[in-house]
């Protein structure tokens, strides 16, 4: 060891005596120091990079389930509140589909017009009997006969809806059920209040399932798979989606471009099925966004690394 040492104290003392061959060493390796430590300090930074963006993904996707599940919840609430009125009762129970339509109609524009909500849609199912508009037989058929009440998505004649459906109850005996929804676009505002972009994009083949009344001059294709209701949203936002390539963002979970920070979430219906996909992000120019941030922390600790670093070679030799 020692034998060693004396070896670089003598190699050293030559360089030295050898002025040109001297600075040629020490430059070379400065710069490969310095090289191989800005290589060191990116990686590193955008590792951390990395893991901030999908940390952020994963706050996003969790404030959309609790977004969704509170609207769950309120739906079901009004549900509750509509299916004791005795006169809807009554109604469901004579089975006068007039008398019921009618009652529900006030109550709805009761609501929508005084509630600070997105509007809402209801609809009454009578057990064993058919009632004219109705879609979601299926779902109102399992209510009535579990009397449980349920939630969830589904794609209709009338458009995406958030979904809540309560039985309608006479004498502990179910005898029809009360459907509540809102367009599953009323999430872009709460999103928008957290100063967040949100998009929700529909399979392109879901929309069969709409009226030609509510799709046509609505939705516009992204891309092969998805199309958007373009009217809802912000243009540059669903034209930063339209970019996309969505190989790439199902594998990295998100992409951050130079406009817009994008994650998603998948959205499934009531039966499990896959209808399309939720799409959030952030304007990376805002002030407050998250990547400015993140970008400008990770500049100056990469910017106080190299000093150091340069710092300590260079002091060194």
């Amino acid at each position: 060891m020692f034998s060693f040492i004396k070896w670089i104290q003598a190699t050293l003392s030559t360089l030295k005596r050898n002025k040109g061959l001297w600075f040629t060493t020490l430059t070379t390796v400065s710069t490969m120091g310095i090289l191989l430590s800005i290589y060191v300090i990116n990686s590193m930074t955008s590792n951390v990079a990395h893991q901030t963006y999908l940390e952020e993904r994963r706050v996003d996707v969790s404030q959309l389930d609790s977004l969704i599940f509170s609207y769950y919840d309120s739906l079901l609430n009004y549900g509750s509140i509509v299916s004791v009125n005795r006169e809807f009762i009554n109604g469901i129970k004579n089975k006068d589909s007039k008398k019921v339509n009618a009652l529900l109609g006030k109550i709805t524009n009761t609501i929508n017009n005084n509630a600070d909500i997105s509007p809402l849609e209801l609809r009454f199912y009578i057990k064993d009997h058919k009632v004219e508009g109705n879609q979601n037989y299926d779902i109102a058929d399992m209510v009535i006969e579990t009397q449980q009440s349920t939630n969830g998505i589904v794609v209709n004649q009338n458009g995406v809806r958030i979904l809540g459906i309560v039985p309608v109850m006479e004498n502990n005996v179910s005898i029809g059920a009360l459907e509540v929804t809102q367009s599953i676009h009323v999430l872009k505002d709460e999103f928008e209040l957290r100063g967040k972009e949100f998009t929700f994009i529909l399979s392109t083949p879901q929309l069969v399932f709409m009226n030609l009344e509510h799709k046509q001059g609505n939705y516009k294709k992204i891309n092969d798979d998805f199309s958007v209701s373009f009217h809802e949203y912000d243009s540059s936002f669903y034209l930063n989606i339209s970019k996309l390539n969505f190989d790439i963002l199902r594998i990295e979970k998100y992409i951050n471009n130079p406009q817009f920070y994008t994650t998603y979430d998948d959205v499934f219906d009531i039966h499990g099925n896959a209808i399309g996909m939720v799409l959030m992000g952030e304007d990376t120019d805002s002030a407050n966004s998250f990547v400015k941030i993140t970008k400008n922390m990770i500049n100056s600790v990469t910017t106080v690394a190299l000093g150091l670093i340069i710092s300590l070679i260079l002091f060194m030799f």
